[in-house]
This record gives structure tokens, C-alpha cells and sequence, in this order.
């Protein structure tokens, strides 16, 4: 035979096999002459069937159960056997059936005995009147992949008298680490193969297919059964469906018709209880979905139900591997997993939560967890903390330092209480990374003094603190146009005593204009403080102009050695996306970092109005999508397993967004790396910041890379792992073609410029009593 040939015959062998999705066996009773030549048409016309006859086994293994307290040998078996069959020949007893898809026929008792016999091991734990009153009940079963364990759980028990399936996919080999079925099945709808499965398991289980699924056209139909074919309505409706729409329209109508629900999620053993039949009020899936309709998540991607799988199953209760794998959906994997061992245990779960439920055994709705990670081997907290590394601690704010009088310029004025808040006011207006305010202000004998208080800046990304001397530097700018605009002149003096790093500067205010004051020039950008914050929200690409490109530089130079890089170009800007898309990976991926930045982060708006500090989440401007992805963030043992997997592209999403809809990326420098440098550019920040305000153009500060390559450069990666230390080490090569800087210089702020509506929030400030002392 040629190969051409061979190929024809499984190609028409294979339609045949695919045209076949019946499901339903046929019965043939020989003791029925017509039975008996239908039987007898079926063996001469089917010259591949394959014949399985044990009616002597079961008549046996009948006759032993009819006889529990004797002990039977063979013979007394025999002639039991004989006397119930009291004369009839073994071929024509009972019932055979005949399975088309597989060419199988199979002698069996007919169905009174065959149930009898299949059921007898289920007493005592199902009583014969409880087995009785469950095969009056009607199942239906939504979704089979965890559905078809549950299906067949329930009728391996006879839980029910008539089950309803509905799926509209059919089977992949991907289905196959989770449904017991066989490679030949591969391409049939999963309703088929489930009820050919219930159908080789016993013959006489109804099943009723729905190989379109669930829909809105057909759900009283599957609810309700068809009253013209004698059909009534489900007393429990199963929910293994992976389509948010329909779980959210199954419980609607369910609940409209007093149907309870149960939902398996094979994840840490959950098993969903909605009592609808007593609780026709209750709200769907527990109230934790609000008010979600189906048509507001009804053909959305997978990657885009994220947020609100999360909020069906309960973001705080999935366990480690789930939560991790839901930041590789349509990253490294297509969907989320699932795993046989969760859908066979869930299936056994769900399938004795319906039995009792039909027996009207007091079932409760709510959340019910038989998590066998949990219960064998202990808690999952016992395997490392959720938040990463201990928080690291930056030198507490020296007390002699604090304690040291201040001194005072002669001729300077004295503060009133009233202008001294508003300058003070004006200065912890100011920026600070992670908005942690590191400052303590001290005012005495007319004198004051802005203090490094670095117990509030210290992270591995602040090498030496430099960041939070940034936003002191920042704050003295305000400080300093406050005070213009109160009349006075003021003298600054960054880092006045030598040796001390905590006292930041000193401000001295006078009613005149005195030798070594402060100038006038940028005075007119006081009125942008109030109007000051951070943008993080989507913006539309447009070019800035050349007034604005001026502008924005002008006030950066306006700072002695201050210098503004300006990325503009396509491609400029895709190549900062990736490197900072790679930074917030690293940041989130290496435990010391990720750890400091959840710190920094409230995930209430109740939390960040009592701390009012830190930078609250949805001051991020995520998507639900992306909000729901940075929630996982949280637990550094799903941010530990992402890293082990390689994985965490995802992480670079945010990034990429936020540079997509960039006017530029900017860059100030300072040309040497001291605590003075890093104070001057501070306060080129924020001049270049207010301009933007004034301009319109909205500032997002994207800081980490040029940190992390100061602690890598400066502080031989101190504190880094080898990982990140090489990453780092990659990036800056990159870094180094978009901007022209030297391991001497001070990168004192990368940041996005954008044109973007208003935020969403802004950050808030500690109250005046709690950073400033008057003595």
C-alpha cells in the first residue's frame, strides 16, 4: 500500500470518527423476540465488535450481597444463581448494551439489579431510602473540566437521578492533565465524552447533554428542563465554567428560581456554597462582586478577567502558586493552571457537598476551604514571610545633632507662628521619594534648621541616603520661595556643620536684602507649589515645544552645574521603556527592594489618610487589570516563585504604558556625586517640577534605575544579589547610549514628561505638629 493510500484511509476513517458524537448506548433484552433479532442484526453486521459477557460474575457477586451474613462457597453460589434464575438461559438474561462509539458490547444485569448491585457498597454511608430520594434529584453541571470530575464523582455515587452537563469546547490535549479521559477522545466535545464516560460507568444514568454550553438563550432551558419531555426543574446547579458572563447569569436566573449553587475553584480545596433556595436575597457569589453584571465582563480577554477572577474567588485567600502563576497569564502561560490533583479533590468535594445538600442535610452558604497543602505539612506562613526582607532602617535621626543649638545670623528676623507654618508648610510640600517626607524642621533663636531625618528615606535603591537629600534640597527651594513671597530675604546653608549629615541646611530670613541671599529670579514659580504633584496617568505622545524645552531648561540651569537631559526621539523613548520596564522587574524581584517598596505603599485610602505618608495605590493609575497584578505584588512568596520561573514580564507592563504616552523622558545632573550636589539638584528638581506645573505638563518620576546604578557603581552593589548585580550591570551599558553621563555624576531625577489629565489623588502630608519644633 503507498503512503498516499494509507493517508486516504485514516483521513475517511477519521470523519467517520468525527461525524460520531452520539453517546446515548442501546439496549437490547433477548428475552424480547424483537430485541433478539435487532441483537442478532447487530453481531452479523458488525464484524469488529468486540463482546464482553460476565453476567456469571454478576450474578454471583448479586446473590453474595442478597446474603451478607452467610459466607458462600461456590457451589452454594451456583445454586443461588440458578434459582434466581429460575430457568432462563444466561444469554438472554438481563439486559446488552451495545456502545457505538466504541464498538463494545456488554452483558449486563438490567437496571433495577445493575443499580442494586453497583450501589450495595455505598450503605450505610447512603441509606437505601436516602439513595431512594437522591435518584429523584436533578444536577446540572456547568463546565467540564473540574465539572467533569464532579459528574462523574456523582454518578460513580448515584447522587442523583438525572444529571445535565453543559460545555461548548470541545477536548485538547492541554485539558488532559486535569480529565480522566483517553487520547482517542482528543477533538470531542467534552459533553459527549463525559457522558460516554457516565455511559460505560452505568448504562442507565440520564444524562442530557448542552454541547453549545450555557447561554442566555438556553438557561431556563437547562435550569428548568423541558416541561413537554417531562423534565423538571435542577435542585443544584454546579458552576465549573470558565466564562465570568455566564457564571455571574447562571447564579441571576438560579437565584430567580430559588436554585442553590456550588463552585469548586480547585484552589486550596474551596468549595462555594449559594443557599438561593433559602436565601432567594442573597447577594451573588457572597456580595464580593458588588454590583458586576454579565454584560460588563462578557467577551473580555483572559488577561483582562484577572481582576475579576480576583474578586470571585477573594484576592487574600488565593494560595501562593495561584496567585503567582495570575501574573504569567498571557505571559508565559495562556491561562491560569489547574492541576489534576486540585480537580479530582474538588470534584470529590463538590460531588458529597451536592449529595448532602440533595438529602437536605443542613448545608450553609459561605466559603469552605479543605486545603490539603494546609493541613499536611502546616500552614503556608510557615514557609517564609508574605513581605519579604525585614525593613531596613536608615540611621535614626541623631539626638546630639537635633539637640545643638541652631545659633542665629545677626540682623536676622524673627519668625511669627503663622508665617513660620506657612514657610514650613510650603517646604514639606515638596517631593520625596516614596513620598516618605524625611525631614525634621527645628526653629530657634530666628534661626531654621531642616533636618535628614534618614530612618524615613533608608531602601537598598537610596544608596547613602542621596535620594532623600534630594527632597530636602526640593523642600529648601520651597522654603525659599515662601519666604520671597512673605517679603523677606533669606540666606541658605546646605550642610552647615562639618561632619554632620543630619543637619541638612540652615535658613536665616531677614526684612531686607542682605549679602549672600538668596536671588529673586525663579520667584515667581511660588504660586505652582500648592499646584505641585505627581501624575501618574496615561497621557497622549506629543512633542514638546521648543518654548516649553527652554523653559524646563532654563530653570534646571538656573541651579549652578545643573544639567537636563531630554530623551525625545521613538526610539529613545521604547529603549527607556525597556530599561525601566527591567528595573521595576529587578525591583520587585530581588527581596530587599521589593520589601522597600511595599512600605512605601498604603492600599487604603483609610490607611493613607491615618499615616499620610507613602504613596497610596491608586495613586498608580492601574487598570483593574494591572491593579489586581500589583496586589499579588504584595506577597513576596508569589514574587519569590515568579523569580524561580523566570518569569515577571508582566512587571515591565507599567513601565512601557507609561512611557508609550511621553512627551520626554528628562534627566537632571549634578557633574559630582556629594551631599551637596545631591541638595543642589534637589533643588533643581524643583524648579524644573513647578515649571512643568506652570506649563501644563504633568511629572511622573521614575527613579529606581539611576539608584540602583549609584549603589552599583559607588557601593560595589552592596546589599545586591548576584542576580540584580548583573542585570544592573547590563542596563547601565544601555543606559549609557541614551545619556551622556559618566560614573562621577549625580543622576539626581529620571522622570516622564507627559500631557495627561488631572490624577486620580494626590499624596498627603504629615501634619505640621509632627515634623516641626519650636524652641
Amino acid at each position: 500500500m503507498t503512503k498516499t493510500g494509507w493517508q486516504e484511509l485514516i483521513s475517511q476513517s477519521s470523519q467517520r470518527g468525527a461525524e460520531s458524537t452520539g453517546w446515548r448506548p442501546s439496549f437490547f433484552r433477548p428475552a424480547r423476540e424483537e430485541d433478539a433479532e435487532r441483537l442478532e442484526r447487530l453481531l452479523r453486521d458488525e464484524p469488529r465488535l468486540q463482546v464482553f459477557d460476565a453476567i456469571d460474575r454478576q450474578l454471583a457477586d448479586l446473590v453474595k450481597t442478597r446474603h451478607p451474613s452467610r459466607t458462600l462457597g461456590e457451589q452454594e453460589i451456583a445454586r443461588l444463581v440458578e434459582e434466581h434464575l429460575g430457568g432462563a438461559p444466561r444469554a438472554a438474561y438481563g439486559v446488552w448494551v451495545h456502545y457505538p462509539w466504541s464498538r463494545r458490547l456488554v452483558h449486563l444485569l438490567d437496571e433495577a439489579e445493575f443499580v442494586e448491585l453497583r450501589t450495595n457498597r455505598n450503605k450505610y454511608k447512603i441509606s437505601a431510602e436516602e439513595q431512594a430520594a437522591l435518584a429523584r434529584r436533578r444536577i446540572g453541571v456547568v463546565g467540564l473540566s473540574v465539572g467533569q470530575s464532579v459528574a462523574l464523582t456523582i454518578a460513580l455515587e448515584r447522587s442523583a437521578g438525572e444529571l445535565r452537563i453543559a460545555d461548548f469546547d470541545h477536548l485538547e490535549l492541554s485539558n488532559m492533565n486535569r480529565i480522566r479521559t483517553g487520547v482517542h477522545n482528543l477533538d470531542v466535545p467534552k459533553v459527549v465524552a463525559t457522558a460516554r464516560d457516565i455511559a460505560e460507568l452505568d448504562p442507565f444514568f440520564q444524562v442530557k447533554c448542552f454541547s453549545e454550553g450555557v447561554t442566555p438563550d438556553n438557561i431556563d432551558r437547562f435550569l428548568l428542563g423541558e416541561p413537554g419531555e417531562g423534565e423538571g426543574k435542577l435542585d443544584i446547579v454546579v458552576d465549573e465554567c470558565d466564562s465570568l458572563d455566564i457564571k455571574l447569569e447562571l447564579r441571576f436566573r438560579a437565584r430567580a428560581h430559588r436554585i442553590p449553587v456550588l463552585m469548586d475553584t480547585s484552589d486550596r480545596g474551596l468549595i462555594d456554597v449559594e443557599r438561593f433556595d433559602l436565601e432567594p436575597d442573597r447577594p451573588i457569589l457572597h456580595g464580593l462582586v458588588g454590583d458586576l453584571t454579565p454584560d460588563r465582563i462578557r467577551g473580555l480577554s483572559t488577561e483582562d478577567k484577572v481582576p475579576y477572577v480576583m474578586q470571585m474567588i477573594g484576592q487574600d485567600t488565593l494560595s501562593t502558586r495561584f496567585a503567582a502563576s495570575l501574573l504569567e497569564v498571557q505571559q508565559t502561560v495562556s491561562t491560569w493552571p489547574q492541576l489534576g490533583s486540585a480537580v479530582v479533590h474538588g470534584g470529590a468535594a463538590a460531588a458529597d457537598t451536592a449529595r448532602r445538600l440533595a438529602l437536605g442535610e443542613p448545608v450553609r452558604s459561605g466559603r469552605y476551604y479543605v486545603d490539603l497543602e494546609q493541613i499536611i505539612g502546616g500552614p503556608e506562613a510557615a514557609r517564609g514571610p508574605a513581605t519579604g526582607a525585614p525593613e531596613a532602617r536608615g540611621p535614626a535621626l541623631d539626638p546630639a545633632s537635633l539637640a545643638r543649638p541652631l545659633g542665629g545670623a545677626e540682623g536676622a528676623v524673627a519668625l511669627d507662628p503663622e508665617r513660620l507654618q506657612r514657610i514650613v508648610a510650603a517646604g514639606v510640600a515638596a517631593p520625596s521619594g516614596g513620598n516618605c517626607q524625611p525631614w525634621r524642621w527645628v526653629y530657634e533663636a530666628r534661626r531654621l534648621g531642616l533636618f535628614h531625618d534618614r530612618a524615613r528615606s533608608e531602601s537598598l535603591a537610596d544608596f547613602q541616603g542621596a535620594g532623600g537629600v534630594v527632597a530636602l534640597g526640593a523642600a529648601a527651594e520651597n522654603v525659599v520661595l515662601a519666604a520671597h513671597r512673605e517679603g523677606l530675604s533669606v540666606r541658605v546653608a546646605p550642610f552647615p556643620r562639618e561632619g554632620d549629615e543630619h543637619l541638612a541646611a540652615t535658613f536665616d530670613f531677614f526684612g531686607a536684602p542682605v549679602g549672600g541671599a538668596e536671588g529673586h529670579a525663579m520667584d515667581g514659580l511660588a504660586d505652582a507649589i500648592g499646584q505641585r504633584h505627581t501624575n501618574r496617568r496615561q497621557g497622549d505622545r506629543a512633542a514638546l515645544s521648543s518654548e516649553q524645552r527652554d523653559a524646563l531648561t532654563a530653570a534646571v540651569r538656573s541651579v549652578p552645574g545643573a544639567e537636563l537631559h531630554l530623551l525625545e526621539a521613538p526610539a529613545q523613548l521604547e529603549e527607556i521603556a525597556a530599561l525601566l520596564g527591567a528595573g521595576d522587574r529587578a525591583r520587585l524581584l530581588a527581596q530587599r527592594t521589593h520589601a522597600d517598596m511595599m512600605k512605601e505603599i498604603r492600599w487604603t485610602e483609610a490607611e493613607a489618610e491615618a499615616r499620610r505618608d507613602g504613596i497610596f495605590v491608586g495613586a498608580f493609575e492601574l487598570s483593574p487589570t494591572d491593579l489586581a497584578g500589583f496586589r499579588v505584588c504584595r506577597d513576596w512568596r508569589a514574587m519569590e516563585l515568579v523569580r524561580r520561573w523566570g518569569g515577571g514580564g508582566a512587571l515591565e507592563k507599567t513601565a512601557r504604558k507609561a512611557i508609550a504616552g511621553a512627551m520626554a523622558v528628562a534627566l537632571i545632573t549634578m557633574p559630582r556625586a556629594g551631599l551637596v550636589d545631591y541638595f543642589q539638584g534637589g533643588r533643581a528638581v524643583e524648579r524644573a517640577w513647578l515649571t512643568a506645573t506652570q506649563l501644563g505638563i504633568a511629572v511622573y518620576p521614575m527613579a529606581t534605575l539611576p539608584y540602583l546604578f549609584a549603589r552599583l557603581i559607588r557601593g560595589g552593589g552592596e546589599g545586591m544579589d548576584a542576580g540584580t548585580i548583573a542585570l544592573a550591570k547590563g542596563l547601565r551599558a544601555r543606559y549609557l547610549r541614551l545619556f551622556d553621563v559618566t560614573d562621577a555624576t549625580a543622576e539626581i531625577l529620571l522622570f516622564r514628561l507627559s500631557l495627561a489629565g488631572p490624577p486620580s489623588t494626590r499624596s498627603l502630608r504629615r501634619p505640621l505638629e509632627d515634623v516641626l519644633v519650636v524652641r
